[in-house]
């Protein structure tokens, strides 16, 4: 036996005989133990789980392999180098071409099953515990971050998909919020755990060179700060005049760039874009004619209430905005952060504040300019294959890696995920920060960690009391 075979085979034997991890084990969700392990439960089963949104959904996907990849960008031509020439047929002034390089990192996200057993997955409590039980609603489906394969109506009476779909649902929820807020800072040492640079440190003045961490100023997005006003323009600052600014530059870039058509989506969370929808129609349709009756002039403005109701009503129903003339698409996200007055003194109860984005997607000709961009685990097949293909599988062409861990009877799954987001255009993309609404109610967040999160209920139910003789554990029988 060669010592290549004999390395491969201790290899493959440590795989075999590795250690389910501690995790508790799953109850299923019928079985005994299980939250729906109750005689004469109703087949419909409703749920309340609320879902995340996002950005994800529009975002293109691509495949790539390149741990620490250069994006170039053309930042511009010098001014002229050297004197006019005194003679015609002396140098004239020289020029240089001016370049930036930008670039990406993956995050690494991995979520495991509970351990199951196995030959425990067909029982039940009772005789009255049904196993038929149909789920009412949606638990997938609102964002493109999740395994597409899981099957959320099988959740309930298969355990091995069930806990596929608690993991795909954990993961999904991260991601959401990574896609804004991660951070490449935020690892563990032996990186096991790493988040990537979310929109809100990409879309930011700052930018430099990849290599040699030049000020590359061309390629700053245009931020501005609202400054902890209040949207409805009560404070002073008119979000009229700030979003139709940030438009107008952002346009003007791509046209003077020459990267039009470009498509944009306007980013920000639910409870912002209803408040914003509900004071827009107004405020853009006056414009500056408020601030010319302020100053006295003899301008005068009347405005149709059930007119801007029905451009209210249209907003919400289309999710878009109209800005200089120009609509665009309006994604609600629950990634986006938001302030409360825990964690400014800006704010006082009942007020929020957050950000609105303008995030570019694609340039002339239709070209990808932001999108997601994922490690392809198909691509380790040649090696992977050598291990019969029994311990790890992908799915989502090679978006997400399953590996399967067993001991005995039992076995857990671990769903693991490289993913980043690439924005090619920074100088494309902005956003207005400290934004600040008061809604009547704020909405129910996905987030575990919110206040705004609720869930309740058991996971596990503790088994009725049975007796029986032979409980006591004592022989009749025994001497004594």
């Amino acid at each position: 036996m060669s010592d290549n075979t004999k390395e491969l085979l201790e290899a493959l034997q440590q795989i075999i005989n590795k250690s389910v991890q501690s995790y508790a084990t799953t109850t299923g969700v019928t079985q005994p133990g299980g939250p729906f392990s109750i005689s004469g439960l109703d087949r419909n089963v409703i749920t309340a789980h609320v879902r995340p949104t996002g950005i994800a959904n529009v975002l293109p996907l691509i495949a790539g392999v390149e741990t620490d990849p250069r994006f170039g960008v053309l930042t511009g031509i010098t001014d002229d180098v050297g004197d006019n020439p005194t003679y015609p047929c002396d140098n004239a002034p020289s020029g240089f071409i001016k370049g930036c390089n930008l670039t990406a990192r993956f995050g690494f996200l991995s979520k495991s099953t509970n351990t199951i057993e196995a030959d425990k997955v067909m029982l039940k409590y009772r005789r009255g515990v049904f196993t038929d039980l149909v789920l009412q609603g949606r638990l997938l489906g609102l964002t493109n971050l999740i395994p597409s394969e899981l099957n959320e109506a099988q959740v309930l009476d298969l355990v091995t998909m069930a806990e596929m779909v608690q993991a795909g649902i954990r993961m999904e929820r991260e991601l959401v919020t990574q896609t804004w807020r991660g951070s490449p800072a935020v690892a563990t040492p032996g990186g096991g755990y790493i988040q990537f640079p979310g929109l809100a440190l990409q879309i930011t003045t700052g930018q430099v060179d990849a290599d040699t961490n030049t000020a590359c100023p061309a390629t700053d997005s245009d931020v501005k700060d609202f400054a902890y006003n209040n949207i409805d323009g009560s404070d002073g600052r008119d979000m009229n005049e700030y979003l139709s600014m940030l438009e107008h530059y952002l346009y003007f870039n791509a046209y003077r760039m020459g990267m039009l058509p470009a498509s944009w989506v306007i980013c920000m969370r639910p409870d912002l874009w209803q408040e914003l929808s509900t004071i827009w129609p107004c405020m853009y349709n006056t414009n500056k004619c408020g601030t010319a009756i302020q100053a006295g002039s003899n301008t005068s403005v009347t405005l149709n209430g059930t007119e801007m109701t029905s451009l209210t009503n249209a907003m919400r129903e289309g999710m878009y905005i109209d800005i200089n003339g120009r609509r665009y698409p309006v994604i609600v996200d629950d990634g986006i952060n938001e302030l409360t007055p825990g964690d400014t003194d800006q704010l006082i109860p009942g007020e929020y504040a957050s950000s609105i984005f303008m995030v570019p997607i694609t340039v002339t000709g239709g070209f990808p300019v932001c999108y997601r961009e994922h490690v392809d685990y198909r691509l380790w097949n040649r090696d992977v294959n050598l291990l019969r293909g029994t311990e790890t599988f992908w799915t989502d062409n090679g978006v997400y890696s399953w590996a399967v861990e067993q001991k005995k009877w039992c076995y857990e799954l671990t769903v693991k995920t490289e993913q980043r987001i690439v924005l090619r255009t920074p100088q494309l993309a902005g956003r207005i920060d400290h934004v600040k609404y008061s809604p009547l109610q704020h909405l129910r967040s996905p987030e575990p960690d919110s206040p705004y999160h609720y869930d309740g209920g058991v996971s596990t139910r503790a088994a009725g009391t049975t007796y029986a003789v032979w409980q006591s554990g004592t022989d009749p029988g025994a001497v004594r």
